[in-house]
């Protein structure tokens, strides 16, 4: 097997695609070196016309008529310098046949355009130099005709091999790709952990603070106080009652003295700290749960709840009202918000809760950066793992293809970056 560096890989494989089509690249260049003295000669008689005198005995052409020519002249000796004619040492190929084939054209097109619109007005001065070129340009024509059906009969496979020369370049700006998607994949996985390292200091920080007494006290309380309010709520059963009457009463449906909508309201938008406010004997909930009971046992049924709900109803707010079954909940919980209150002063006398709270600030901020720029990670990542594989697949491939057309096992070598 050879090794051959992705660098030399086009002059490596050029050179063997010389040597394979050694005799058809003899052909043409014998072709394309007449092609080069019948252009020399052109561009010679162009020249030569140029600075030559009418050949007729007739008068000189006019300033205007001479500007004409002149431009023509070198309009047609500028297209035949463009022509780019391959050698059989640098470049024959088939990509430079047909860039030559167009050149060709151009030349034709060039003289025939601007030919029709001028010559006549020079024609019968110049007629010999005019002929000379024809037939200067009718030879190269014919020579170019030639390489057009050489290479159309016996220069496929040479033009089929020559094609693997373009994906050459390509690997090697995949593999640029790669080698500056590394870079930046690098780049962010190290701020990547430099974030990820942050957050975890703050949360340590966040960690040992709370280990301090009068914080795991107030945690404990502010967890107590969560769990008495979820009881608390779930024995206000009226609730359902309360929804029913405001809006019988925005409705219209019903009327009750000393009761409006809004006296209901602040108990269904949040009943349990609407209760704490009234404190331990509820003077104005108790009244709207007499009232309710009463609307709740009229036979008309103003509310039309369900009976085993209504009933359900019914003996909550007899419990509430005749047995006084929220008073001791209450207290417990206005007692440990007392408690939360002082030890919550106690912290801030410390800077605890200020300091807690920025933690606590920090972390989440910090948490919601750290989630989106592991986002663009992962994408680096996706990006630089599907085109490493591209890449892998490409030059396997092309080694693949080098060996049906050289008939030689190859190792691109290739620096990727892992």
């Amino acid at each position: 097997m050879t090794e051959v560096n992705l660098a030399e890989l086009e002059a490596w494989y050029l050179k063997q695609l010389q040597e394979r089509f050694k005799r058809e690249h003899k052909l043409l260049g014998k072709i394309y070196t007449k092609i080069s003295e019948e252009v020399a000669q052109a561009k010679n008689s162009l020249k030569a016309w140029r600075n030559h005198t009418p050949d007729s005995d007739g008068e000189n052409l006019d300033e205007k008529t001479k500007k004409i020519m002149d431009r023509f002249i070198e309009s047609v000796l500028n297209s035949l310098d463009e022509l780019e004619i391959p050698t059989v040492h640098t470049s024959i190929s088939y990509d430079a046949c047909q860039k030559f084939n167009d050149g060709v054209k151009k030349v034709y097109m060039t003289y025939n355009a601007q030919g029709k619109k001028t010559m006549r007005r020079f024609y019968k001065e110049f007629k010999l130099e005019i002929k000379e070129i024809d037939l200067h340009l009718r030879k190269i024509g014919n020579y170019n005709q030639k390489i057009n059906k050489f290479i159309l009969k016996n220069y496929q496979d040479g033009k089929e091999a020559e094609q693997l020369i373009k994906r050459i370049p390509l690997l090697n700006n995949n593999i640029e790709r790669l080698a500056t998607t590394k870079k930046k994949l690098d780049e962010l996985e190290d701020t990547f952990k430099s974030m990820k390292e942050n957050l975890q200091r703050k949360e340590a920080e966040l960690e040992q603070l709370n280990e301090d007494p009068d914080l795991q006290e107030f945690q404990k309380i502010e967890h107590e106080l969560e769990l008495l309010k979820r009881d608390f709520r779930e024995n206000l059963k009226f609730s359902k009652a309360f929804k029913k009457m405001k809006k019988s009463l925005e409705k219209g449906t019903i009327t009750l003295r000393d009761i409006s909508e809004y006296d209901l309201k602040p108990y269904l938008k949040d009943p349990v700290s609407e209760i704490l406010k009234e404190g331990p004997k509820i003077p104005h909930l108790r009244q709207l749960l007499i009232k309710t009971r009463i609307l709740l046992e009229d036979e008309r049924d103003y509310l039309q709840l369900k009976s085993d709900l209504k009933n359900r109803i019914i003996e909550n707010i007899n419990e509430i009202v005749s047995n006084n079954a929220l008073e001791d909940d209450i207290r417990k919980i206005l007692e440990l918000m007392e408690k939360k209150e002082k030890i919550q002063n106690k912290m801030k006398s410390k800077g605890l809760e200020s300091q807690r709270n920025d933690l606590k600030e920090k972390i989440s901020i910090a948490t919601l950066d750290l989630e989106h720029f592991e986002n663009d990670v992962s994408r680096y990542r996706r990006d630089y793992s599907e085109l490493l594989k591209k890449v892998k697949n490409d030059r396997e491939e092309l080694q693949n293809a080098i060996k049906v057309e050289t008939d030689k096992d190859i190792k691109i070598k290739v620096i990727i970056p892992s």
